[in-house]
């Protein structure tokens, strides 16, 4: 076994997913530097008209940043499994069809996502003083979406096998990369926001080359050969719709953030302005879900593949833990120093896109932790491969997301916008505690358990 791999089949859960989960979690932290280092120094150096253009189409390059990572997150689950049970003929065959997989659908989503950006701006409601500049930012993003996607396939490999440390450098370049770039882009070269884009891009391209490189000397584990495509009927289908499922469990967050989005830019460039600080900032606070939640995923499928299911709850239990410990923190920075920072990540100066940003902060954050709790039972279900009832709740929180765009904000305005999250996690966590419970007999250990 290689030194950066983690067996998470042995061993303290609360040690594991320690050692596991931070560097995620520091990794997370730090690709949402990408996306602040966009707003604030557009913000800081183009003024809020550039801090609006970016922020009416950042839902849907969230969307785009979602399918990518819960795409290849899913293909890695095959991976992890097969390590798990030290099957090294399935995992390098695992390795080789994610790989595949993965730029096939890239592909796919370049060509989609391209073709259809002018619809996609319509249905947005994108304000015609904004059109312009967010499209511009848009195309660039989209044309990137194969570097995205090689990015987010390589760290996704190195995860599977337990090694969260090297992706974690390769973000933490990249970030500077990035911040370095955005600089030079918005501010001498004088390229506006779609400079921003470019940076971004450019940041991830040049990552991936250098992650493609340090799998190829320093990880055998991640090595194929030819022979490594021919696999049993249903193999590829099975690591497919893994993908496609835990994609569509991420997507249809994003898809719902897509359509709240429009009923955002409909109400004018303040609210857009504002949601940008105000979500930024708690997206900050969200992080170690994701990270938690990615974690507890990769333990529990490791796990699932050993035959020792008891210490996937044991898991769960400790990642709950966890993220209670950081959720305090973030409701008391939250209520402290919130202002000083919204301040910071938007440039602005308009006390009603500051005020509205707070809004939602007070609104969202109290709330964290039923949203702690759909994001981790769902992903430890996805590692034991049930599928269906991770996509039925993601499909939940789209739907409430629906309604409210739709039917709450029109009469409401934007304190629904605020309210529209914590409602639909509360709605999911019921549900998906509901379904652990149904699936409560395949927690349990089918052999001996190890020490």
């Amino acid at each position: 076994m290689r030194a950066h791999t983690l067996d998470m089949t042995v061993g303290s859960p609360a040690r594991l997913l320690l050692r596991f989960s931070l560097p995620l979690f520091v990794g997370n932290l730090l690709q949402q530097v990408y996306n602040l280092a966009d707003t604030a120094i557009a913000g800081h150096l183009l003024g809020d008209a550039a801090l609006s253009q970016i922020g009416a189409t950042a839902a849907l390059y969230s969307l785009i940043t979602t399918l990518a990572f819960g795409l290849n997150s899913g293909f890695a689950l095959s991976v992890s499994r097969h390590f798990g049970a030290n099957d090294r003929k399935r995992m390098e065959q695992s390795v080789c069809w994610m790989v595949t997989l993965s730029a096939l659908c890239a592909a796919v989503m370049t060509a989609v996502f391209l073709l259809s950006r002018f619809a996609l701006a319509d249905a947005m409601q994108i304000p015609a003083d904004t059109r312009e500049g967010a499209l511009a930012y848009l195309t660039v993003i989209l044309a990137g979406i194969p570097l995205t996607m090689a990015y987010n396939l390589e760290s996704s490999l190195m995860q599977s096998v337990g090694n969260s440390v090297t992706p974690l450098l390769f973000l933490v370049f990249s970030s500077i990369l990035n911040i370095s770039l955005d600089l030079l882009f918005m501010g001498p070269l004088g390229l506006g926001v779609g400079g921003a884009a470019a940076a971004t891009v450019l940041a991830q391209g040049i990552s991936a080359a250098l992650g493609l490189f340090y799998i190829l000397r320093r990880e055998p584990d991640l090595h194929f050969g030819r022979n490594a495509l021919r696999v049993p009927c249903g193999f590829v289908p099975d690591m497919f719709f893994t993908g496609l499922s835990m994609a569509l469990m991420s997507a249809i967050y994003s898809i719902g953030s897509v359509i709240l989005q429009g009923s955002i830019n409909a109400l004018g460039n303040v609210y857009i302005a504002a949601q940008v600080g105000g979500r930024r900032l708690a997206e900050l606070f969200y992080m170690p879900g994701v990270a938690l939640g990615a974690s507890v995923a990769t333990y529990s499928s490791q796990n699932f593949g050993a035959n020792r299911r008891r210490r996937i709850v044991q898991g769960q239990w400790v990642a709950l833990a966890i993220y209670g410990v950081w959720w305090l923190f973030a409701l008391a920075f939250t209520f402290t120093a919130a202002p000083a920072a919204i301040r910071l990540i938007t440039g602005s100066t308009n006390p009603d896109v500051l005020e509205n940003a707070l809004l939602y902060l007070h609104v969202s954050i109290p709330m964290v932790p039923p949203m702690a709790v759909v994001v981790i039972v769902r992903n430890a279900l996805q590692g034991m491969k049930h599928t269906v009832a991770p996509l039925i709740c993601s499909t939940m929180e789209l739907v409430c997301k629906a309604f409210f765009s739709f039917k709450l904000v029109p009469m409401l305005g934007y304190p629904a916008v605020c309210a529209c999250e914590p409602v639909a996690w509360v709605i999911c966590m019921v549900f998906i505690l509901a379904a652990a419970y149904a699936f409560r007999n395949d927690f349990n250990d089918t052999q001996e358990v190890r020490t």
